[in-house]
């Protein structure tokens, strides 16, 4: 089972309640739904729900009842129309669904197509990415994201597209965006007949056109492994299924090209990314200003890890009825904690359906269509590059940043010095501890003195020992009567855990029922495992990988040491003090904020993030100071009264709770008080985009090797750098900006497009 299996909730299906609507301004549809409905009675409404659920609410649903045999199904149809302006329901005999999908196709509107069978249910941002991907690549005829089974059968579908390997099996959805365009001009749904795989067909027609997909990288589709569907129809008669593979091998030999798609993420490539756009969008906003105050959180991804803990803490716990909130994320990342942010955020992850180039015109879509007040900007790279195009652009937005940490070994600092860089464009910056804005003031420099701490604490009524039961793979029984020391981190070479092995080791020498238990992965995990053979204290430790549920562990531990190299301050301190545990810890970050000698031992490090990343070669004076601290703590007469001390510190000052009051009250202050950034500074935007292009310029990734060295499938290095070179060119760009004032520059793009696809 991978990662995303491992942390995926089936029961977190999309539309069990109607939450609330976006606004709707009248105008024409951008996507047309199509359902061709038969005996759907037990589902429907669910499904109803995921479509009104929509965050893009410019669509229409055209559904066409085949026939139902079910009672009150015209009664509960028509219903449904009327609640909905935008539904559209048309009755008619029983001809099969391929008839009733070409029907519901002969009623839409709009240029784009989105097929739904009426049982199956929707993620609520994927119409709205849906629709920005085709906008964004033009060329491409139709779009499909990865897919949830669920129901009769679990699992998370997202093969990679393959023009050779879709011949021998369908490995595209159904339930996809199609221009409507080409759909017609491939002959609709009803280009084959009722016993063959209609999707697959289509799919392959499309191709031997030399269309091409786009294949968005997240879970927007849920599909309904019922029993008595049409694939199971298929699989039980053995002579439609031989048939159906028949159509379906005689319409792939007409398919003679390798056909490459987009798939996200993409590829950047050097000189391909210029300068930041804007999308043509005069649409009313989806979310009016009102009595809720609307936030833009932009973050890098959704893993597991304490800046990523502190964003889940703060944003799930900010009043709903105060706050509505918008996530974008700039980071490719597996679906791990996705899921728990969708319960509280509209999310949009920028590297699963958008080329790098179009971000910057998405977040400005974002803020205007959303009306954002608030933009809190935390570790995302992109991010802080963007905030001074984004703020002279939106100057009346309050742009805020948070900073976990720094780190000398990485950009001479790491995000403080990006946080310097435009502090002039931010209202208030928020650090960790005071340890960092020490250091942002006094080895950084930091003009700008808008800096405040929070604390990110921790959830007191969730971390309580009281509360906790011994749960999980491990047979905490056994261990009862040994002296467990926790080290709990990602297993990487800051936190050190090779020279965490070499103090147990001497533990271990002292203390005969000493173990050691080991939480977290990583990439130093496997050498970890080594060294604890090597230095036979392989029986006294216990390796139990990343684990959901960390309390347990806690609860069971005798002391916790964390003997990183950098720290900002470590959630894994708020959540051990917090569960009663006492800490052993290195004078690192603002750990000595937190930790002191009622509830802990501080020990100096007697090495450098900057000189001794790699260095092996600890002192022996910095082990026995963390062999003698831990073995007084957990063998002290006054270990219980330890313990409620550490309990009362976090109580006292550094809980959630108070975390988000301060946040909160924070936020509130900024909106009601109004921007105080100097807007002369806001003028000079050539520098805000060429900002912009330096990042883009600078960093670099290839995800798809099979891309073949290009950005995406239709622009090679060569356009890209020529485009590059007129941009620079000063002549060049005021002219293309004066023909955009003028209208004309469309006109002239549309005029080349139309050109083009006749040459096609």
């Amino acid at each position: 089972m991978n990662e995303e299996e491992k942390y995926f909730n089936y029961s977190l299906e999309p539309g069990k309640i109607i939450e609330e609507k976006a606004n709707y301004d009248g105008g024409k549809p951008l996507i047309s739904i199509i359902t061709a409905y038969y005996n759907c009675k037990e589902y429907i409404e669910q499904t109803a729900n995921s479509v009104f659920n929509q965050t893009f609410p410019f669509w229409e649903w055209i559904i066409v009842n085949d026939g139902s045999t079910e009672a009150g199904t015209e009664e509960l149809l028509n219903e449904l129309e009327r609640k909905d302006e935008r539904i559209k329901v048309y009755h008619k005999r029983n001809e099969g669904r391929l008839i009733a999908r070409d029907y519901a196709i002969s009623k839409t509107t709009s240029d784009i197509i989105y097929m739904l069978d009426s049982d199956d249910l929707i993620d609520k941002t994927l119409l709205e990415c849906g629709y920005w991907t085709l906008y964004t690549n033009p060329e491409a005829k139709w779009a499909y994201s990865n897919c949830v089974n669920f129901e009769g059968m679990e699992f998370l579908y997202k093969p990679e597209f393959n023009s050779e390997q879709q011949k021998k099996e369908n490995l595209i959805i159904g339930s996809s965006f199609i221009r409507k365009a080409a759909l017609l001009e491939v002959g609709g749904y009803n280009a084959v007949d009722k016993d063959v795989h209609e999707d697959w067909h289509l799919w392959l027609r499309m191709l031997e056109k030399n269309y091409f997909p786009v294949k968005m990288n997240y879970y927007g589709f849920w599909y309904r492994k019922r029993k008595g569907s049409v694939l199971d129809s298929f699989k039980k008669n053995k002579k439609r299924e031989k048939h159906a593979r028949k159509v379906i091998k005689e319409q792939a030999k007409k398919i003679n090209e390798y056909i490459q798609a987009i798939q996200y993420p993409v590829s950047s490539g050097s000189g391909f990314y210029t300068y930041p756009t804007i999308f043509e969008w005069n649409r009313e906003a989806i979310y009016k200003k009102g009595e809720k105050k609307r936030l833009l959180f932009i973050l890098p991804w959704f893993v597991f890890g304490g800046a990523d803990k502190f964003n889940y803490d703060l944003i799930s716990r900010l009043n709903q009825d105060k706050y509505d909130i918008t996530i974008v994320t700039t980071e490719p990342c597996d679906y791990i904690w996705r899921q728990k942010f969708e319960k509280f955020a509209e999310i949009f992850d920028l590297t699963t359906f958008l080329h790098r180039k179009e971000w910057a015109a998405f977040l400005h879509y974002i803020i205007k269509s959303r009306e954002i007040d608030l933009v809190m900007l935390s570790n995302s790279y992109y991010g802080y590059y963007i905030v001074p195009w984004l703020k002279s652009e939106f100057p009346d937005v309050i742009f805020t940043d948070y900073i976990h940490a720094h780190d000398w070994s990485w950009r001479n600092g790491g995000y403080p010095r990006e946080s310097i860089a435009i502090s002039n464009f931010l209202d208030k910056t928020y650090t960790c501890n005071n340890y960092v804005k020490n250091v942002m003031f006094y080895d950084m420099d930091r003009k700008n003195k808008n800096v405040e701490t929070v604390y990110v604490g921790v959830d007191t009524e969730e971390f309580d020992e009281k509360k906790v039961e011994y749960t999980g793979e491990i047979d905490f029984e056994k261990l009862k009567n040994k002296k467990i020391i926790l080290f709990i981190c990602r297993i990487v070479e800051l936190k050190r855990p090779i020279f965490m092995l070499r103090v147990f080791k001497e533990v271990l020498n002292r203390e005969k029922d000493a173990v050691l238990l080991v939480v977290g992965d990583g990439e130093q995990l496997a050498e970890m495992k080594l060294k604890a053979k090597e230095l036979n204290i392989k029986d006294n430790t216990i390796f139990t990988g990343m684990q959901s549920n960390v309390k347990p562990f806690y609860k069971v531990a005798a002391v916790t040491v964390i003997c990183s190299l950098t720290e900002g301050l470590a959630v894994t301190s708020y959540e051990s003090l917090a569960m009663s545990t006492p800490i052993v810890t290195s004078d690192v970050g603002g750990q000595s904020e937190l930790v002191d000698d009622t509830c802990g031992k501080v020990i100096p490090l007697m090495q450098s993030v900057e000189k001794d990343l790699f260095n092996r070669k600890y002192k022996q004076e910095e082990i026995e100071s963390y062999v003698n601290a831990i073995l007084e703590i957990i063998n002290s007469k006054d270990y219980e009264k330890i313990k409620e001390n550490c309990r009362k510190k976090i109580e006292d000052k550094f809980s959630t709770e108070i975390m988000v009051r301060r946040l909160d009250n924070s936020f509130t202050k900024l909106i009601e008080k109004g921007t105080q950034i100097d807007r002369n500074i806001l003028k000079n935007q050539e520098l805000f985009e060429q900002y912009l292009v330096l990042y883009n310029e600078i960093d670099k990734r290839n995800y798809n090797p099979e891309e073949g060295g290009v950005t995406d499938r239709n622009t090679n290095y060569r356009t890209a750098n020529l485009k590059s070179r007129l941009w620079s060119n000063p002549l060049y760009r005021i002219t293309v900006k004066g023909l955009k004032k003028a209208g004309i520059w469309e006109r002239l793009k549309e005029k080349y497009k139309s050109r083009r696809e006749k040459d096609v």
